[in-house]
């Protein structure tokens, strides 16, 4: 929250916008909501008294004069009906719903029914919020309550007295919590109090909240002004503070016990929101923040607006780390109040986004995450769904994508093949866009980066070439790659007569008596991964016929000649 003086303007004309937005879907619940009243005229009465009466005002009497169609208003005739019209006390007493989220039924009378923008909450109706349900209420004299999760509020009073401009509004806290913006009040009449079980907090004009933790406690918390805690059955207007009770200043906090009122304390430092991303790009929002020191639980709203008139989500969480889901996409703001452990709720934290999660990414097939393909070439598949306009593909070699091999927009109707692809380890991603009513392409986000390495089948070493003594060995590999040749007696290797390291794609052997041998080559892609062998191929060294002075002797095709 912020202070009275910043919120209102914008803040007031956004509220009522969204109302009136939702004015007409309202009108049969709030014309059942605010019956006329009806008084039957006795002896004595004056128009004067019935407007001081009814309306707590009055100097409103030609307003009963004229729904009335009276003549004579000094004279009434005893017997008669005097009504007083509905739209006259929406204008002195009670509130006006002004934002709901969730499930949030409204108790009248002992039946419920769901609270919805336009209705209006009365004397003795009761507002309560499921665990993630809230409510906004404005009063007539301009004042904001907001009613949080899992909470119970009973309108017990709200009056306003229009031509001297005094609110009387006595409110009673069953359960959970409820914050309040008050509108300054005129002094010499006005109130504004929140009671609970325990002590009821009075004010004259601030930003603060009231809660009754699951022990049974009440705290009290003050962003704004002062609250002035007494007796829950105290005098009704609230005294000066030296009268007496506990005065609990801007900035501080304080618990209440059957035992009576903690001392004021300063409630704890606002959480440190800075590292939360702007944009948020999946349904499930998730936020961390460093730990408050002295925090036991932490108090989270998503709302439309910094001073939490329209929340869409709101819950208590037991560390740091706050996460929402089935919110639609858009700018939203998060408050977060570190809270101690006597339940008192800390300073605030505002921090700015967006998300945009929608449409979401499909669902990649193949190849699977973290898997190993060969071929030069492999086909990228994904989930479709019903009314994706598209999909846009992107290949790279760095799980940050800015080494991008591939960007393909419109990529196909869940698969692509890519070109052909060296040795290496490779990223891909896929994201859905849909389009508007114009033809644009409207993107969702990129799903999570997929891994993959491709390794290209590695063709087995020809036959060696004999010259004389020494053998050529020549194989394919792709560039940057190192090799390892190994020669053996037997296809298993358990007998290695040579091998030898190399960088080069052939090796030069000598020193191999004449006989059979197998030959095999593993190669080492740039990054490290390490292949198989290929396939042992078989080969045969020749035993070459020298003459006399040692040299080896060549048939006429310059090949060696073979000792049998």
């Amino acid at each position: 929250m912020i202070p009275i003086e910043s919120r209102r303007g914008a803040a007031s004309w956004r509220r009522w916008a969204s109302a009136a937005a939702m004015w007409l879907a309202a009108q049969a619940a709030g014309a059942a909501d605010a019956p006329p009243l009806t008084h039957v005229v006795r002896p004595g009465d004056t128009l004067y008294g019935l407007a001081e009466s009814y309306l707590e005002d009055p100097l409103l009497w030609p307003e009963l004069q004229r729904a009335n169609d009276v003549p004579n208003p000094r004279r009434l005739e005893p017997g008669s009906t005097i009504t007083i019209p509905a739209d006259l006390l929406d204008r002195t007493r009670g509130a006006s719903v002004v934002h709901v989220s969730g499930a949030v039924t409204l108790v009248r009378d002992g039946a419920g029914q769901a609270l919805a923008v336009g209705m209006r909450v009365r004397d003795g109706d009761v507002v309560r919020t499921e665990q993630s349900g809230f409510a906004t209420l404005e009063l007539l004299d301009g004042s904001v309550v907001r009613i949080t999760g899992d909470s119970e509020l009973q309108m017990h009073r709200a009056r306003y007295m229009i031509r001297s401009k005094r609110a009387d509004t006595v409110l009673d806290l069953g359960r959970g919590r409820v914050e309040s913006s008050v509108t300054p009040q005129a002094p010499g009449g006005s109130r504004f109090r929140v009671r609970t079980p325990l002590m009821a907090a009075g004010v004259r004009g601030t930003e603060f909240g009231v809660s009754l933790t699951a022990g049974g406690a009440m705290t009290a918390d003050v962003l704004d002004g002062s609250v002035q805690l007494l007796d829950r059955d105290a005098a009704a207007r609230v005294a000066p503070p030296a009268s007496g009770g506990t005065l609990v200043a801007a900035g501080q906090g304080v618990a209440v016990t059957g035992a009576g009122a903690s001392a004021p304390v300063p409630l704890l430092p606002a959480p440190d929101l800075g590292a939360i991303p702007e944009l948020q790009q999946r349904p499930l929002i998730d936020l961390s923040f460093p730990a408050v020191p002295g925090a036991a639980s932490y108090r989270g709203f998503l709302s439309r607006d910094a001073q939490l008139d329209f929340v869409v989500a709101n819950a208590v969480f037991p560390g740091p780390r706050l996460r929402f889901e089935g919110i639609d996409d858009g700018d939203y703001v998060a408050v977060v109040r570190a809270i101690d452990a006597n339940g008192i709720e800390g300073r605030p934290s505002i921090r700015a986004f967006r998300l945009k999660a929608r449409p979401e990414p499909p669902v990649t097939l193949a190849p699977q995450d973290g898997g190993e393909v060969s071929g030069g070439t492999v086909t990228l598949r994904w989930t479709t769904g019903a009314g994706a306009g598209g999909y846009d593909v992107q290949l790279a070699r760095d799980p940050r994508f800015a080494d991008l091999l591939l960007d393909r927009h419109d990529a196909g109707d869940g698969s692509l093949e890519t070109p052909q692809l060296p040795s290496g380890v490779y990223y891909w991603r896929v994201r859905t866009y849909r389009l508007d009513a114009t033809g644009q392409a409207d993107a969702g986000p990129y799903g999570d980066p997929r891994k993959f390495s491709m390794r290209r089948e590695a063709a087995p070493p020809s036959a060696p070439e004999q010259h004389g003594d020494e053998l050529l060995f020549r194989w394919d590999g792709e560039p940057g790659q190192r090799y390892l040749l190994q020669i053996g007696r037997d296809p298993e290797f358990t007998s290695i007569v040579q091998e030898i390291r190399t960088g080069e794609r052939q090796a030069t052997l000598g020193g191999l008596e004449g006989g059979t041998y197998y030959l095999r080559v593993q190669a080492t892609d740039p990054d490290g991964y390490v292949r198989r062998f290929t396939t042992p191929q078989r080969f045969r060294v020749l035993n070459v016929v020298r003459s006399g002075s040692g040299q080896p002797l060549n048939a006429s095709d310059g090949s060696a000649v073979d000792r049998p």
